[in-house]
């Protein structure tokens, strides 16, 4: 071991010492082989297949450090630099960092630079899924249809915040979310109460979406039974008996879709409410559809066979069979 108290040695040592400790301290030079991130952008969107191996080497060289770069490159005025600034923002080893601006992507005048950032937060799932989901209620058509995309790439992460979307008053939202969750078909199953509740509207073409959704997704029954009870009620635990007039309203819209596996259990449901759901059952009977009328009809003279005489000629004589009118 040298002993730096020696006098000869601390001489010869010392200029040594003093000149690696400059070159810690002052930065080195940027050397002419390290790519800017706007290069590697430009050329991982390149159409030449040569020149985006060429920018797949260079950001495997520069690493998460080309994160701000890239970032920057999305709003360049090349749409080949913004796609391969997208893309490579999908290679970094962390793309949510770059979430913001992600999102951001979804709006870009390009087509393929808006599927390329779905296709990224697609594969980002339930971190991004509230994010893009809020996307739904976007003025521009090309944000919602690019955050449509995401959603329906992210499958079953997506499913919460989709529920989450359908608790909003704004039924063109509510109605895309619905669709997104059909495509999913039974990995859409943990939204049936969301979707179940969000029927609670006064827009017919939303429950019509609603309930199709529903169908296809072909929920348990006895779930839709007891979530169908709840409906009008902010509570969750109060006795049947007391359920059934606040629930019967929206359950009745549900029986202009006859012959539909929603519309069999919103009958079966008011059946079982009985004269809690009287009140429903005759201000359809006086203004519903033929549909409504006429499930109407048959669920009231269960109430009160009385009833069957004093029925309109129209339903006396379609539902003469059912009820046994002479």
């Amino acid at each position: 071991m040298l002993d730096l108290r020696h006098p000869f040695l601390v001489r010869r040592l010392l200029p040594v010492l003093l000149f690696t400790l400059a070159a810690t301290l002052v930065p080195g030079p940027v050397r002419a082989s390290d790519p800017d991130a706007r290069s590697v952008a430009a050329q991982l969107g390149s159409a030449d297949a040569g020149q985006r191996a060429v920018g797949l080497s260079a950001l495997r060289q520069v690493g998460q450090a080309a994160l701000p770069g890239l970032l920057k490159a999305l709003s360049d005025t090349s749409a080949e630099v913004r796609r391969g600034a997208v893309l490579g923002l999908a290679l970094q080893p962390s793309p949510a960092l770059a979430l913001d601006g992600l999102l951001e992507a979804l709006g870009d005048p390009d087509p393929a630079v808006r599927f390329l950032a779905a296709r990224t937060l697609a594969r980002l799932g339930g971190l991004a899924a509230p994010d893009v989901a809020r996307l739904l209620a976007s003025p521009k058509n090309n944000v919602r249809v690019a955050a449509a995309l995401a959603l329906s790439r992210m499958g079953p992460d997506a499913v919460p915040a989709l529920a989450e979307t359908l608790r909003r008053d704004d039924p063109p939202v509510q109605a895309k979310a619905a669709l997104i969750l059909e495509s999913m078909g039974q990995n859409a199953r943990p939204a049936v109460p969301a979707l179940i509740r969000a029927l609670e509207t006064d827009d017919m073409r939303l429950v019509h979406v609603l309930a199709e959704t529903l169908d296809l997704i072909g929920p348990d029954p006895a779930l839709v039974f007891r979530q169908m009870t709840l409906l009008g009620s902010a509570g969750a635990n109060q006795p049947f008996s007391r359920l059934g007039a606040a629930a019967a309203p929206t359950l009745v819209r549900l029986l202009a879709r006859p012959g539909t596996p929603m519309a069999q259990m919103a009958l079966y449901t008011l059946a079982r409410m009985g004269r809690q759901a009287e009140p429903a059952l005759r201000a359809a009977l006086a203004t519903g559809t033929e549909g409504q009328r006429a499930a109407a009809a048959l669920l009231l003279t269960g109430i009160d066979p009385d009833l069957a005489h004093s029925l309109p000629e129209d339903l006396r004589r379609s539902l003469g069979g059912a009820l046994h009118l002479n």
